[in-house]
């Protein structure tokens, strides 16, 4: 017998072959971002986890957390890899139809707007949106929908803003008094706010995520139970599960404003009369 030599591309090659997909970078799971360059789950259950995060807290409740969205990946065992060999198969990924690719620019632009606009989403790919945060943050930093007002807020203190808004001036008020750390403004066309959402959902949470996570703190205050419980009461739920998967962006954001911010700014209200 004689042994032959395997080069890394020939097994991303394989590992790639027979339709097979990479779930954790084609986002079709519910993957914390933060988490998602120290793991990659496929779809034929290969499943490689970074050898330097091992103990790490966060990737083992996303490991529990696949076992319930993929019932058919029932074993899922994993093998420890090299960062370098994550980095790699992500890279591999970018050249399927089924990654999910950054915003693609309009074309009725001319070749002056899509280059400055190409420039504005190179320039905030690595910054963090407020607009549609992270529910673990301590604060509400925005009480208004970024769809209908049209604007976004970063957390270096970045905020942009729809041109045509004919509110601009009272909004600024509002949004400064509750969010006093802004130090840069623009307004911009809005397609820029567009593109904004449309981008964040391949560089951070999407507001769907954000969505599900709430529905699931919901459950668990209810009932008393922990997050995995909860996110198995949802799962049972007649349609609910898929519903909640399948909810368009500006709708999810929507649903959170509407009816998060809004519970939220009305627990604040009785604490100040109950203060008095």
């Amino acid at each position: 017998m004689t042994n032959t030599f395997v080069s890394k591309n020939d097994y991303l090659d394989r590992l790639y072959s027979n339709g097979n997909i990479c779930l954790t970078a084609s986002k079709t799971n519910n993957v914390d971002v933060r988490y998602r360059p120290f793991l990659a789950l496929f779809s034929d259950e290969t499943f490689f986890v970074d050898e330097n995060a091992k103990t790490d807290k966060g990737i083992r409740n996303i490991i529990i957390k696949f076992r319930i969205m993929y019932p058919t990946l029932k074993e899922l065992n994993w093998k420890y890899v090299s960062s370098n060999f994550l980095k790699e198969i992500y890279l591999k990924s970018q050249e399927f139809d089924w990654y999910a690719h950054q915003y693609k620019i309009p074309d009725n632009l001319s070749i002056m707007e899509r280059t400055n606009l190409h420039k504005y989403l190179k320039s905030i790919k690595s910054l963090r949106c407020l607009s549609v945060t992270n529910i673990t943050t301590n604060l509400w930093y925005c009480y208004f929908s970024p769809d209908k007002i049209k604007f976004a807020l970063f957390e270096n203190g970045y905020l942009i803003i729809a041109d045509n808004y004919p509110y601009i001036d009272e909004f600024l008020s509002n949004i400064c008094s509750i969010y006093p750390q802004i130090n840069m403004i623009k307004t911009l066309p809005d397609y820029y706010i567009s593109a904004t959402y449309e981008q964040l959902l391949y560089t951070q949470q999407s507001a769907r995520e954000i969505h599900i996570e709430l529905r699931k703190n919901e459950l668990q205050n209810k009932y008393q139970c922990t997050e995995l419980e909860a996110l198995q009461k949802l799962q049972k739920i007649p349609n609910q599960w898929e519903k909640l998967l399948f909810t368009d962006e500006a709708e999810a954001r929507s649903l959170i404003y509407s009816n998060y911010v809004r519970d939220c700014l009305k627990k604040k209200d009785k604490y100040r009369i109950t203060r008095r």
